[in-house]
C-alpha cells in the first residue's frame, strides 16, 4: 500500500518543498519503493510508492498529464482496467505498460467528478485540476483505501495516508 500526502494553503502561502519533504518522510513506511514531490504555487502534492502489481513497478508519481493541467497522486489497485483501457479508447496503448493512475487520470478527463463510479478496485487519490483551479478527492465505494484530511477554513486542506 503506497502513501499520498499534500497541501493547498487558501491564504496565499506557498507549498514548501521541505514541508512536503517532512510529510514524505513521516509516510516513509508506506512506501520503500520510491518517493516524489510536485508543488507549485500555493499546493504540494507527494507520493510514496509500494509496488504491488506489475503495472506499480513502472509509476512515476505525482503524475502530471500531458496537457499540463492536472495533476494527480494515487494508491490504487484498478480490477477493471481492461474494461477501462476500451471505454476509455486506450486500445492503442500497450496495456501492460499503462499504470492504474494512468488510467484513473484518463477517466478523470473523460467523466470529471463522476469517474469513481466506473473504477472498480481499491483506491484513494487526489487530481488537482489547473483548468478549474480545483483539488478533486475521492477513495473507492467501500472505504478499503483510507483517506485522512484536515480541512482549515480559509487556511488550508491537508491530507495523507
Amino acid at each position: 500500500m503506497s502513501g499520498i500526502f499534500g497541501v493547498y494553503y487558501f491564504d496565499g502561502q506557498s507549498a514548501k518543498p521541505e514541508v512536503l519533504q517532512q510529510m514524505s518522510d513521516t509516510l516513509a513506511h508506506r512506501g520503500s519503493d520510491g518517493s516524489d514531490i510536485w508543488y507549485q504555487d500555493n499546493l504540494g502534492l507527494g507520493h510514496r510508492l509500494l509496488w504491488t502489481t506489475p503495472e506499480s513497478l513502472l509509476e512515476k508519481q505525482p503524475l502530471a498529464d500531458d496537457y499540463g493541467n492536472c495533476v494527480i497522486t494515487a494508491d490504487a489497485r484498478i480490477d477493471n482496467r481492461d474494461e477501462l483501457i476500451s471505454r476509455l479508447d486506450l486500445k492503442g496503448l500497450d496495456a501492460g505498460k499503462l499504470t492504474d493512475v494512468e488510467i484513473i487520470l484518463e477517466a478523470y478527463h473523460k467523466w470529471g467528478e463522476k469517474c469513481p463510479q466506473e473504477l472498480l478496485g481499491d483506491f484513494a487519490f487526489v487530481i488537482w485540476d489547473g483548468r478549474k483551479q480545483q483539488l478533486f478527492c475521492a477513495r473507492d465505494h467501500f472505504g478499503i483505501k483510507p483517506f485522512c484530511y484536515y480541512h482549515q477554513p480559509n487556511r488550508a486542506f491537508y491530507f495523507c495516508f
